[in-house]
């Protein structure tokens, strides 16, 4: 059973504020199975979520990629003390 289908099921049992409900130790089936849940579960709050960094292991496979708020943005680097040498 899916997160998802686990959120529904203990919403049926227990209505609560929102239906999908994060906790630690859930596990996905896949990154976009991750990003849909997450998805639904910041739009009842009210934001939006994109895809961040990602990082691939020594076999060039991806291990890790972070879903964040769509508001967050990367650091944005001061070059105007950068120095440029011919």
């Amino acid at each position: 059973m899916s997160a998802l289908e686990q959120s529904i099921c203990k919403y049926a049992e227990e209505p609560t504020k929102s239906v999908v409900r994060p906790a630690l130790g859930l596990t996905f089936d896949s990154l976009g199975e991750a990003y849909d849940y997450y998805s639904l579960h910041i739009w009842e709050i009210g934001f939006g979520v994109r895809y961040g960094k990602s990082r691939l292991n020594a076999e060039r496979t991806m291990c890790m990629h972070e879903i964040v708020c769509g508001c967050s943005r990367p650091k944005i680097v001061d070059r105007a003390g950068a120095s440029v040498r011919c």
